[in-house]
Parts: C-alpha cells; structure tokens; sequence
C-alpha cells in the first residue's frame, strides 16, 4: 500500500474512534494536530513501541507546561488517548488517563498533588529490563505451560487462564530480570511492591495478581508461596453500586430492539449477570414452570429464577429463528456446541442436540481454542456492554450504565416492593447475606423510612 493510503487509512480510522466517542466534528482537526505534536515529539519511536513509561513523560510534560490553558491540555490528553484507542494498543488500558487529566490544574508548588514529586522516594525504583534471553525464554514457556496444564486439569475457564498466565508471566520475567531473584516469598513481596508503588495498580488488580501466583505455587510448584504477611494489600475502596429508577429502565428497554432488548429484560428481570444470560442453553430455560436455571455461575454455583412472564412471548418467537439457524449448521455438518470435560464423558455425542444450543448464538461460526473445532459460540458480551453505554449516554442518564447496573437494580426495587432480604439473596445467588444487604443502603422505602429530616421542616 502506498505510504499516503497507508496514513489517510490510519487518520480516518481515529476519525471513526472519535466519532464513536461523541467527539464533535468541529474538534477533531485539533485532535489531530495534538496526536501529530505527539508523533513528532517521539520520532525515534514508532507508535506501537511506546511503552507506559514514554507515554507518562510526555504527558508530565504536557500537564506542567506553562504554554497551554487547562482545557488544551485535558483536551491534548483525550486526543492522545483516543489515538492508543484507535490502535488497539494495550497502552490504553494501562495507563490512568483520568489521572492525567485532572492533574491539568493551575495549582500551587505547595498543593498535595505536587507532594510525591517533591518527596521522592529514598528505595531504588524497581525497572526491570524489557527483554529475556533464549534460556530465561525457554524457562519461562516450560513453566507457563505447566499452568496451563493444571489449570485445564481443574477445568478453570478461559478467562481464568488468560488471566493468570498473563500475571504468572509477568511475575516470572520480573524474577528473571530483576537481579535473577529467586522464586520464592520474598520475590513475591517485591513483585507485589513493584505493582503498587511503581506501577500504581488498583487493589483488586493487586488481588487478582497475588491469587495466580498463589495458585502457581500451589499446583505448578507443589509448595507453599511462604509468608507475605508484611506486604500489608491495600484495601479496596468499598462502592455503592449505581442503581436505575424504574422510568430510568423503561427508558432504555424502550430504546432497545432485538436481541441486544431481550437480553438487557432478562438482566433486570430475572437479575442476572451478563455472561449468565449469554451461557443460557435451549433446556435451561423451563416455560412450564416458568423459570430459568443459572448453571456453572460465580463460584460454580446454580440457581433457579423466576421467568418473567412478559418475556415469555418474545422467548419462543426467538428460539424459533435460533432453531432455524441450527438446522440450518446441522445441514452444513456444524451444529457442535461446547460442553465441558464431564459432559462430553458423560453425554458423549450429543453436542449437537437442540437442547444443548446457546440461547444467544453468534452470527458467525468460529474455531474452539482449546479443541480446534468449528463450532458457533454465544455472541459476545461487548456487543451488549457497548450499546448500552451508548445508549444511555444518547438519552442523557447522568450516570455510568453498564449491563451489570440492570442486575444491582433489580436487587433494589426487589426490597422496595417488600421481599424479604434472604429471598432476594437466593436469588442473585450471595453466598452471603451482607453481600446483598448492601442493596439496603440504596432502596427508597416507602413510610419515610430512609426519607431526610430536612423534608420535614
């Protein structure tokens, strides 16, 4: 491709992110020129080399010039984000735009923002190389793929996978590139350390890393990770979950058609999470008993709730079409679905049965990364996550939506209409009531049980 194609076809496809943004049109030739200043002031580095750290310079840079207002700033800021957007790069998940951007104040030499800056820390900071040689590269395949293999061996789930090989790999190139340091608890406490002071990760993110290398110990290295109890983990920030009133969901159930209309009515009326309503097979639905079974859900746990009855209509009309398009598979010598390990021994061939059938189908066939088989998979849950989002910033709610806010509302107006705590824990499916007593702080109680006293007056 010419190099002119090549950069029009890569300005147009920001221009599509920003548009998917909402970014006005009349804004985007000054988005451009803040990515171009960008660019130009990291010639030596190609924009798929930047790494966290190249980023951050030039965005401390840009945050503490004395050339630009705030509002240029903040804007620069969103212009360079959406330019890692656009690219698909990791960087946009990895670094804290939010924190960037509101750094851009006019503040004093003595504001708190300024502190850490002013009061460096006097312990070495933590940079391991980028790099492994063909040894340490060979070590750290073997090793990643004897996680693999036990997590498979208890049947752990793809994401799962995904997620503690990525941290298991990045906790054993740190131990490799900082010094050699052996793998042991005390290599753990700095690895732990390294994520919260120099990478600045959330403490869930600091959580989620310490259970796979927890779990790398036990099953690959057979031995217990030691004593970490001087690593003190930051405590997570405790949040209400952010609840919709009832005209609030008409709205968006409104707004929404199709498919993307039944699976959101099945979130806020049955209270489910997203990927439990896109994991729905053919048989756990139960029109007779009008109900639905919630299988392999958080913790490995099923359930059963109530089928709303206006759903009831729309459900059969669509596995009638979900049905057409299975026959259609069969005719084609498709039609498999996946089953884990224990139902294939268990039911053998019958992978191919209606009743195993995903509710929500993909349009499109794909390859079983574990297997290689051609098989049609539940459609993913971005494609709903994303219309909400957008839709609800279309309709002007004033607050962040997502698909699992239509399940933290059910919960609430469950308890406002009068059902008793237990009830609704057994059917959101907590292990534990305090889990779901968190809804209380949030229902509107009628009799002015939660109301001010400043109403009174």
């Amino acid at each position: 491709m010419h190099l002119k194609d090549r950069e029009k076809r890569f300005w147009d496809n920001y221009l599509i992110v920003l548009s998917e943004h909402h970014i006005k049109s009349s804004l985007y030739t000054w988005y451009v020129r803040h990515c171009e200043t960008f660019i130009r002031k990291n010639e030596d580095i190609r924009l798929k080399q930047h790494n966290r750290d190249s980023v951050c310079e030039y965005l401390s840079a840009l945050v503490n010039t004395e050339q630009q207002v705030v509002w240029q700033k903040k804007q620069a800021i969103d212009a360079i984000r959406l330019l890692f957007k656009s690219l698909h790069a990791p960087l946009y998940n990895e670094i804290d735009w939010a924190y960037w951007s509101s750094s851009c104040q006019d503040l004093g030499k003595d504001h708190d923002t300024h502190y850490r800056s002013t009061h460096p820390l006097s312990r070495p900071v933590i940079a391991p190389s980028t790099t492994l040689d063909s040894s340490q590269q060979e070590v750290l395949s073997t090793e990643i793929n004897h996680l693999r293999i036990a997590i498979r061996r208890l049947n752990y789930s793809i994401r799962t996978e995904k997620t503690y090989t990525d941290w298991v790999g990045k906790f054993l190139r740190f131990c490799h590139q900082v010094d050699g340091i052996d793998i042991n608890d005390q290599a753990v406490m700095r690895f732990l350390e390294y994520l919260a002071i120099d990478r600045q990760v959330a403490p869930r993110t600091q959580s989620i890393a310490l259970n796979a290398i927890s779990f790398y110990f036990k099953q690959v290295l057979r031995r217990e990770m030691g004593d970490i109890s001087q690593f003190v983990r930051a405590k997570p920030r405790e949040k209400l979950p952010l609840i919709l009133t009832r005209d609030e969901v008409n709205l968006v159930l409104d707004e929404l058609n199709g498919l993307h209309r039944l699976v959101v009515s099945l979130l806020y009326g049955a209270g489910m999470r997203i990927m439990e309503a896109l994991r729905l097979r053919v048989q756990d639905i139960d029109f007779g008993y009008s109900q639905i079974i919630i299988r392999n859900a958080k913790g490995n746990k099923e359930r059963a709730v109530p089928l709303p009855s206006r759903l009831i209509d729309p459900l059969k009309e669509h596995l009638l079409e979900v049905k057409k398009l299975h026959e259609k598979d069969l005719e084609q010598g498709f039609g498999r679905v996946h089953l884990s390990p224990g139902l294939v021994k268990k039911y053998g061939s019958s992978a191919d049965q209606w009743v195993w059938q995903y509710v929500f189908p993909s349009k499109k066939l794909a390859v079983d990364p574990r297997t290689g088989i051609v098989r049609r998979h539940h459609i993913n849950e971005s494609t709903i996550q994303r219309s909400v989002r957008n839709l609800a910033r279309r309709l002007n709610i004033n607050k962040r939506v997502t698909c699992h806010s239509f399940r933290h509302s059910y919960a609430t107006h469950l308890l406002e209409r009068g059902m008793d705590i237990r009830t609704v824990q057994s059917l959101l499916g907590h292990a534990d009531v305090s889990t779901t007593m968190i809804y209380t702080h949030l229902a509107n109680f009628s009799d002015g049980k939660t109301s001010s006293p400043l109403d009174d007056l």
